[in-house]
């Protein structure tokens, strides 16, 4: 009886130092095994899975709505769980398509981003901020 208390608080104590390990490395596998008790041949193995990563934004706003032909108009906005100094591009539609115009900035610190623009067509231009596959919102920037 007295190798069975001894067992489990062993088994406890394995168990406790396993949910430890988990909480001090994040993820990953922690594995404890009972001391060398004769019969005991069992490791206790907790398996945590990975968290999972979180979801990255880009907000975007327009410095003016309207602007004449050639002048630039300047976007800025804020990213969300985007590393600092990552690069983000500029985007506009033309024909159904999405194509990068030669206009980038890159992350500041809190995850800000400003970048002038300069639009010589005239029209409508729907201008989005992009990192990879993640997107901002549309805006449009009539020039005349």
């Amino acid at each position: 009886m007295g190798s069975t208390k001894k067992s489990y608080r062993l088994r406890t104590a394995a168990i406790g130092a396993a949910c430890a390990a988990l909480l001090a490395g994040g993820a990953g596998t922690a594995v404890a095994a009972p001391s060398a008790l004769p019969g005991h041949h069992s490791a206790i193995a907790i398996t945590a899975t990975t968290a999972k990563p979180k979801k990255e934004s880009i907000s975007i706003k327009a410095s003016a709505k309207s602007i004449k032909a050639g002048q630039s108009v300047t976007l800025s906005g804020r990213t969300k769980n985007i590393p600092t100094g990552t690069k983000l591009t500029v985007q506009h539609l033309n024909k159904g398509k999405w194509t990068t115009l030669h206009a980038s900035t890159k992350t500041k610190h809190g995850g800000n981003y400003s970048t002038k623009v300069k639009l010589s067509k005239k029209g409508t231009e729907k201008l989005r901020v992009a990192h990879g596959k993640t997107v901002s919102p549309t805006v449009t920037v009539t020039v005349h």
